[in-house]
């Protein structure tokens, strides 16, 4: 089943239709069984699209041209999903501005490693986790060269509540990560999560954050003018499309994670992708 699932995906990416969540809107049981889970569903699918992507391939510059500045070059997986000034100025203004120079910083989904080019340079170390293997590995293509404090960790991504803690084993967080970051963020990621894995994420947060640290962390935003647009569109949840919530929600689970949320985005903004479609918030542990 598992070789029948990637040659769809791969055909589907093939021809090119519309956006990401096309690639996939049709993974019903008829294709992935529900009990495969949020995470391995995710797994499967950006493992596709990292094989699948090139500057070149119809569906990418496709998709570039309907989201961004076709004219501007892509550096990296990802790059196609927004203007790249869109990117930048969430980068700057919820990252950037909350770390220094010494900070330990993790990414929790650093896909093809588009946002940690632009952070790596600018902290003293950078682990990228991701649940994808193909994914990681364009992300370390990406940063070659670059600061040598920047590690790579294929992750279980927190499927199950067994997952919780650290270990020495297969896609574990290694122990040395408890407590070990300054800066965590996960940005453009729980919106493919559902409610379940994105609380399961949250709890990682607040295990990999040291006392004074803080996360930033975005979700689909149901309230947003672009982000209730984008559900209309939708006829169902699919992990290649968002799985939206409200910022009341996200509260309630960064609490119960143990969690709160010191400032948040406060109002949508149109001339921005994610300041009108997402909710956007800086979080700190609640016992630090």
């Amino acid at each position: 089943m598992q070789a029948e699932q990637e040659q769809y995906l791969r055909k589907v990416a093939g021809k090119g239709q519309e956006m990401v969540q096309q690639m996939v809107q049709s993974l019903s049981s008829a294709l992935i069984y529900p009990e495969a889970g949020n995470v391995a569903t995710n797994e499967k699918l950006w493992d596709v699209y990292a094989s699948e992507w090139g500057k070149e391939a119809p569906w990418v510059v496709e998709m570039a041209a309907t989201n961004r500045d076709g004219a501007v070059a892509l550096d990296a997986v990802g790059d196609e999903w927004a203007p790249r000034a869109h990117t930048e100025r969430v980068v700057d203004e919820w990252i950037l501005s909350e770390v220094t120079p010494e900070a330990r910083c993790c990414e929790i989904g650093s896909g093809g490693g588009r946002i940690a080019a632009l952070v790596a340079p600018r902290v003293a170390s950078l682990a990228c986790c991701d649940v994808s293997a193909k994914m990681l590995a364009r992300a370390e293509a990406a940063l070659a060269g670059g600061p040598a404090a920047t590690s790579f960790h294929l992750v279980h991504g927190d499927a199950a509540p067994s997952d919780a803690g650290f270990g020495a084993g297969p896609r574990a967080y290694p122990p040395t990560m408890a407590r070990g970051f300054d800066f965590v963020y996960c940005f453009d990621v729980m919106v493919h999560l559902d409610a379940h894995a994105m609380y399961r994420c949250l709890r990682r947060v607040e295990s990999l954050l040291a006392d004074g640290g803080r996360a930033f962390v975005s979700t689909a935003n149901l309230k947003a003018p672009d982000g209730f647009a984008r559900f209309e569109k939708q006829s169902k949840y699919s992990v290649g499309g968002f799985f939206f919530v409200t910022p009341e929600t996200v509260r309630v689970l960064a609490d119960k994670a143990g969690l709160a949320v010191v400032r948040e985005l406060d109002a949508p903004d149109a001339s921005n992708t994610y300041y009108n479609r997402d909710y956007l918030a800086i979080l700190a542990r609640k016992d630090a």
